[in-house]
């Protein structure tokens, strides 16, 4: 590992990979749904230098840490790299220079939000109305302040500063690292998660794999796990959620629709004996084929914390059976279940992406020595 600032040799190294990342085959023109970075400054500024190479390289860390945890999980993608690239294999970062009405905060954000994707999609020539775009803004703009993050079906925008400092982002180095915590990168990365649809998932304690991408802030994770550990790991569900996403998919596809009305039947939830672990059963009933049940459970009953843990099994698909192990239940907490489609959509209740709500979910807590569960809706 790494944890000093980049060396030139390593700069021109980056530099020569992005001229020649692609050569070796051909490029992914059959699917043209991308993730494409735009940096936006005002119309008198000049653009940070050598901003091209530092957020390509930010890309390229992005894909190489998505391609980790695919495989770690071994959830194989039909393609890891999901940046557009032009035509001689060089990361695309589009500059858009703009003056805002609302120069400050993050009230600025919204604004900074419509003329990058104005500006972009004119300047490359995308269709307004094309396949959906992952959309990764970064703003160098004085005054303005604050992040973002979401998606809307296989769509997203995430919003970020301009990141701190010089350096090339090392391909190798932990996310938390040296330079890389310096310059925030972990939560650089976990906004643009949001925009492929994450929800926040924290770490696994009994997993020892470090902090998660949709976890706290790395000085949060430090305090509470009492480590300096600077690993952040990729997990199994935002694997699963993912695993079938258009963007990481070879072939153009028709664009995604939510699968419509679902019911879980015969859905029970018990202890097992020893009062270790819950245990979640039911039978899934679509029209659509589902491939995982992903399962988070909150300590503090709110959906969305930072610190749920994350479960997962697989649906069987004749039956729509599944069974989900939760091995580190909390005392007192809750439950919420989504289902991960082979069309690239998570969602719970067939209407809406699970990184906004769950209509499965199952408060608990212990009472007598044994866990009780009630079902809300």
């Amino acid at each position: 590992m790494k944890s000093s600032p980049l060396s030139s040799i390593w700069s021109a190294i980056v530099l020569f990979a992005l001229a020649l990342a692609w050569t070796s085959h051909s490029w992914a023109a059959d699917n043209d749904r991308f993730a494409r970075i735009v940096l936006f400054t005002a119309t008198d500024a000049s653009p940070p230098e050598n901003y091209e190479a530092r957020l390509a390289s930010l890309a390229l860390r992005t894909e190489a840490f998505f391609a980790s945890g695919f495989d770690q999980w071994k959830r194989s993608v039909e393609r890891s790299e999901i940046f557009a690239r032009d035509a001689n294999g060089k990361i695309e970062v589009t500059l858009v220079k703009g003056d805002l009405l609302q120069p400050k905060g993050r009230a600025a954000l919204p604004e900074v939000r419509k003329k990058s994707v104005n500006g972009a999609t004119t300047q490359r020539g995308l269709r307004p109305n094309g396949p959906p775009v992952i959309w990764w803004i970064f703003y160098d703009y004085p005054e303005v302040k604050g992040f973002q993050g979401g998606a809307r079906g296989t769509g997203g925008i995430a919003i970020n500063a301009y990141p701190k400092g010089d350096d090339l982002i090392d391909i190798n180095t932990d996310l938390a690292e040296g330079v890389l915590n310096d310059m925030a990168i972990k939560g650089t990365i976990h906004e643009f998660g949001h925009a492929l649809g994450l929800p926040h998932i924290g770490p696994r304690p009994a997993l020892d794999l470090g902090n998660s991408l949709m976890g706290p802030i790395n000085k949060s994770f430090w305090q509470k796990a009492q480590t300096d550990d600077a690993r952040v790991y990729l997990n199994e569900a935002s694997a699963a959620a993912l695993w079938k996403h258009p963007v990481f998919r070879n072939e153009q596809s028709p664009n995604p629709k939510m699968p419509g009305d679902i019911k879980v039947e015969n859905f029970d939830v018990t202890e097992s004996p020893d009062h270790e672990k819950v245990i979640i059963r039911g039978i899934l009933k679509t029209a659509d084929t589902a491939h995982s049940v992903i399962v988070l459970d909150s300590e503090r009953g709110q959906y969305g914390d930072y610190w749920c843990r994350s479960y997962l099994a697989p649906i069987d698909a004749s039956t729509g059976k599944f069974e989900v192990t939760v091995s580190e239940p909390y005392a007192k907490g809750a439950l919420f279940l989504s289902f991960g489609f082979d069309n690239g959509i998570s969602t719970s209740d067939g209407k809406t992406i699970f990184q906004q709500s769950s209509s499965v979910s199952v408060n608990y807590e212990i009472k007598n020595g044994a866990r009780s569960f009630e079902k809300t809706e």
